[in-house]
C-alpha cells in the first residue's frame, strides 16, 4: 500500500485498507534506520485514531 502513496497527490487509506497498510508500516519499524523508523511509528499512531473512529482516513497530502 506504501507504494501507492502519490508524492505529487493526495493519497487516501480508509480502514479497511488500513489493514494491509499497518503491517508494511510495522515491517518499516522493526527493520530501518531510526529515523525512517520514526517517521513510520508516527503513522501507525495516526493508523490507530482512525481505526478507533468511524467515517475517518488517512490521508497522504502530495506536494
Amino acid at each position: 500500500m506504501l507504494g501507492h502513496v502519490d508524492p505529487c497527490d493526495d493519497t487516501v487509506f480508509n480502514r479497511s485498507q488500513l489493514r494491509v497498510l499497518v503491517p508494511e508500516l510495522r515491517a518499516l519499524v522493526d527493520g530501518s534506520a531510526a529515523e525512517e523508523a520514526e517517521a513510520a511509528r508516527e503513522i501507525l499512531a495516526l493508523t490507530a485514531q482512525v481505526e478507533r473512529t468511524t467515517h475517518r482516513y488517512l490521508v497522504f497530502n502530495g506536494d
